[in-house]
């Protein structure tokens, strides 16, 4: 059997071909891994029901869509089941919108686009980003935690933008890693900066503070607010880059609760195949 989703993992590619391209071409964007936060999905499908294969397919109906801002690529019979919006313009999927089966959105702000579009929300069970769950999809314990280094998780854009110029006394993790090697170097950080959202989400989901950097790009600021907003937090401001850092100024945010599982809901694998999702 295989489970129909889509992450976003258009610029991951082979072994070679990665490290071919960071020699003949270093400031050309490519993955080894993945951007974690996005590739956390298939953990999850795995972690939900077991080891099946998972077609990721972008442009396609049927599919069970749980982590990342794809609301753009979201078709007929899709569940949205913990995807984002990030507040650009879908007037053009208005019907596929407000026909759309939702048990999960990542925030609040994602779920004001529903409302919107008057989709049918009876079903909707939580509001909450399902990265919070790096915990328990990849077996970690928050008491191997560790206050070993300051860290810096850049977007995958400012990794690029940033080209190896960052501040002395940090540590730069790419969040080209799969997640449970990103999770395992948080978990050893005694303070986290990041401008990648799952960063964040990852940190606080792990029990670390947190300070938000602003994407160096024109990455939209709107789905941060809606994962803050999602976990009872105010919005900080950002710093303006990492080298705007100030160890002894900075104030990092953590999360008010602890969440798991009980605050989530997924729907079934008979459920799945009832939806043409599991084939």
């Amino acid at each position: 059997m295989a489970i129909r989703t889509y992450y976003w993992n258009q610029l991951k590619v082979s072994r070679y071909k990665y490290y071919k391209t960071r020699i003949r071409n270093p400031k050309k964007e490519v993955f080894r891994y993945g951007n974690s936060g996005d590739i956390f999905a298939g953990n999850l499908i795995q972690f939900l029901y077991g080891n099946q294969e998972i077609i990721n397919v972008r442009r396609d109906i049927n599919r069970l869509l749980l982590v990342g801002s794809t609301m753009s690529v979201l078709d007929r019979g899709d569940i949205v089941n913990g995807i984002g919006w990030k507040g650009n313009d879908l007037s053009d999927r208005q019907e596929i919108i407000e026909s759309s089966k939702v048990f999960g959105v990542r925030g609040p702000l994602t779920k004001s686009l529903f409302e919107k579009h008057g989709t049918d929300l009876s079903n909707l069970k939580f509001e909450l980003d399902p990265g919070l769950l790096i915990k328990e999809v990849c077996n970690l314990k928050i008491s191997n935690n560790t206050e070993n280094n300051v860290i810096f998780i850049p977007h995958f854009h400012d990794y690029w933008i940033y080209n190896g110029n960052y501040p002395r006394g940090i540590k730069v993790v790419n969040i080209d890693n799969t997640p449970k090697k990103l999770a395992k170097e948080i978990q050893k950080a005694k303070l986290v900066y990041s401008s990648s959202l799952h960063g964040v989400i990852f940190a606080h989901a792990l029990n670390k503070e947190c300070i938000l950097v602003k994407p160096q790009t024109d990455e939209p600021i709107f789905k941060y607010r809606d994962y803050y907003l999602s976990v009872g937090l105010d919005f900080p401001e950002p710093l303006s880059s990492i080298h705007a850092i100030n160890f002894a100024k900075d104030q990092g945010t953590m999360l008010l609760k602890t969440y798991g599982m009980n605050d989530f809901y997924f729907p079934d694998q008979s459920f799945l195949k009832q939806s043409n999702i599991i084939t």
